[in-house]
């Protein structure tokens, strides 16, 4: 039977290391360039410094499942991808690599923290961090947010190509982010 087909990064009821549609997405642990992926807690890199011209992505999500997915999929897609389950974890990777980090993918609803107070101590360290931030309801962000200079936002659940292209989106833009997101997220 013939249809459009949609993948979703969802976790799974069925288990717990993978998520819904993502098989045929995620294969095997290596990137576009070939580099075997380590698969540390807490952190995932590509197992090499990042070479030139090749941006790093820090993910900030609780849910582990869609943490996990995610990574997969911007490894495949050829950046290199720091992760942390926890908002001051994810400060704490920032204040440490910054400087090479060009982007964070950040969900707004986390433990302790949430999406727009980690956002503004982001924003201590790097007044320029480039941010696209992740929630199911953007009826909860708070307007002081929208216009604080975010790069953009992905409503959950999470299309695999709506990401990507946000994403290279964000990274493409030239200058500093930019309050235009008012009415993306109204």
């Amino acid at each position: 039977m013939a249809g459009t087909r949609a993948d979703y990064l969802m976790p799974s009821p069925q288990s717990s290391s993978d998520a819904i549609g993502l098989g045929e997405i995620m294969g095997t642990e290596t990137n576009s360039h070939n580099n075997s992926v380590g698969l540390q807690a807490g952190h995932s890199t590509t197992g090499k410094s990042p070479g030139v011209g090749q941006d790093v992505i820090l993910v900030i999500d609780d849910d582990t499942e869609v943490l996990n997915s995610v990574r997969r999929l911007l490894i495949r897609e050829g950046w290199v991808v720091l992760t942390a389950t926890d908002p001051l974890e994810g400060l704490q990777v920032y204040e440490a690599h910054w400087r090479a980090i060009q982007l964070v993918l950040l969900d707004y609803f986390l433990p302790r923290l949430r999406g727009d107070e980690v956002f503004e101590r982001l924003q201590r360290i790097n007044p320029n961090v480039r941010v696209l931030l992740t929630t199911v309801c953007d009826d909860d962000v708070p307007r002081n947010i929208r216009k604080g200079g975010l790069c953009g936002f992905v409503q959950k659940p999470l299309s695999p190509r709506n990401l990507v292209g946000q994403i290279r989106e964000a990274l493409n833009h030239q200058g500093p982010p930019g309050p235009a997101l008012d009415g993306q997220l109204a």
